[in-house]
């Protein structure tokens, strides 16, 4: 199942603060006139101060130690929200290398040929569960190989909602003309733009490359290499897709997926740290696991709650605990406490059990859910 595709309803019943078991008086039974319980207008009622209206009752039986807040019912109300998507960029190498079949020569299909269909058919299968943008690199047709002209610049398609057509439509107009392959350059540029965007869903670089950068000449992998440390240390991982058969580039590749601190998962130790593209069947593979990686069970709230060790969260009948190592149960995802996230088997419940499985509910300040 791809976790992308689904979007969750949560309904969040929040309390108002401070509970009382009394039921909340009705305001359209208070006097609109001004007049005190005597009936005489213009009186004011001690205890209230000038122009304060009289709450009824005898003013002799007021209880000034009352706070108003603590005299409100716990009305709940209904939030209907929508799990928070995760921000992919796609940083696409279009090296003129591009053009030669996985083995390095001439065949086809290229792996243009393989990577541009199953690309832009995961894109548009989650749409609505993820924002896309797109950069690619390198700049420029032919401009020689690290040079200016093709050191890579602007963002080609920024991060939005709903992106999918946006984003298909450039990388169909791409075509595989660059010189040289600037990865670390290209990574760095990613990282520059996603600081720029004043949100907190999570980032994250998908990197599709065929193998070994060359830019800077020198020391092109370790370069590449230490762009991804950078990315993932200021909270962007990356995923590596990659097409290599040479022996040097998979292990470039393997290099770049570790340090992405998101590499593929496999029981052989000798199998490849990043995801496989050698034929459209098994990318479109690998990019619905990455896709589904990716979809966090991550739920904003809209509001903090009154008390932040009186929240319940359940998925259908079956409580939820919280756990603040993050590994089974629920935890808040910073100190605003306005987004929670679910872990271990509870996420993976949610996604096998569908929209409208998840309930969060406020207790109040003296009223614990569990």
């Amino acid at each position: 199942m791809l976790r992308a595709s689904l979007i969750y309803s949560v309904v969040v019943l929040a309390a108002l603060p401070g509970c009382a078991s009394g039921d909340v008086s009705d305001s359209s039974s208070s006097s609109s006139s001004g007049e005190t319980s005597s009936g005489e207008p213009g009186s004011v009622v001690p205890g209230y101060g000038d122009g304060a209206e009289d709450p009824g009752g005898v003013p002799g039986d007021f209880n000034p130690s009352a706070n108003p807040d603590e005299s409100v019912d716990c009305g709940r109300q209904n939030f209907n929200v929508e799990r928070k998507p995760a921000s992919i960029l796609l940083v696409l190498d279009r090296s003129a290398s591009m053009q030669d079949d996985p083995n390095g020569d001439e065949g086809t299909p290229s792996k243009w040929d393989i990577v541009v269909p199953a690309l832009q058919e995961v894109i548009a299968a989650t749409n609505e569960a993820a924002s896309w943008g797109l950069k690619v690199f390198p700049q420029g047709d032919r401009t020689g190989t690290c040079t200016e002209e093709s050191f890579p610049r602007d963002i080609l398609i920024p991060i939005a909602a709903n992106n999918a057509t946006t984003v298909n439509q450039a990388i169909t107009s791409t075509t595989p003309e660059g010189d040289g392959t600037p990865t670390g350059d290209a990574i760095n540029k990613a990282v520059e733009y996603l600081q720029t965007i004043q949100n907190d869903d999570p980032k994250y670089i998908l990197l599709a490359t065929d193998g070994d950068p060359s830019c800077p000449k020198s020391d092109s992998d370790e370069y590449a290499v230490q762009a991804v440390t950078n990315a993932a240390a200021v909270g962007f991982h990356t995923f590596v897709v990659g097409i290599a058969s040479q022996e040097s580039k998979v292990k470039a590749l393997n290099g770049l997926a570790v340090a992405g601190l998101e590499p593929r998962e496999d029981p052989d130790p000798l199998a490849p740290r990043f995801y496989l593209a050698a034929t459209k069947d098994q990318l479109v593979t690998s990019l619905l696991t990455i896709t589904g990686e990716i979809s966090t069970c991550l739920f904003p709230l809209s509001a903090p709650p009154p008390n932040p060790d009186h929240v319940g969260v359940f998925v259908g009948e079956q409580s939820v605990m919280h756990d603040a190592t993050g590994t089974n149960g629920w935890n808040y995802t910073g100190p605003d406490m306005m987004t929670i996230k679910l872990y271990g088997s509870a996420c993976e419940q949610v996604a096998s059990s569908g929209a409208g499985s998840v309930k969060v509910i406020f207790g109040c300040k003296d009223d614990p859910i569990y």
